[in-house]
């Protein structure tokens, strides 16, 4: 395949943005640590924070959905269950 002096710039220009979408998926992933530490909870957390509310933000009822996964789960979870004792010796 030979490649012509338009093809090789439209690749290189593809190349080029592929590296700054890293860059920027890299950026946005230390933010959430930032964001974490600050609020003293998982990365993980703040992340299904960001799906949920973007998620709401294109679709909505989104926040509704996740309501109601919470409260069935609740339902099949004992509020009364604790860690089993274990006898200081």
């Amino acid at each position: 395949m030979e490649l012509d002096h338009k093809a090789r710039e439209a690749i290189e220009d593809i190349i080029m943005r592929r590296e700054g979408i890293n860059s920027m998926q890299a950026q946005i992933k230390e933010d959430i640590k930032a964001v974490a530490e600050y609020l003293a909870i998982k990365p993980a957390q703040v992340a299904k924070i960001i799906s949920l509310v973007e998620r709401e933000r294109a679709k909505g009822d989104a926040i509704e959905t996740e309501r109601g996964i919470i409260e069935a789960a609740e339902v099949l979870t004992p509020m009364t269950q604790k860690a089993p004792e274990t006898e200081l010796v």
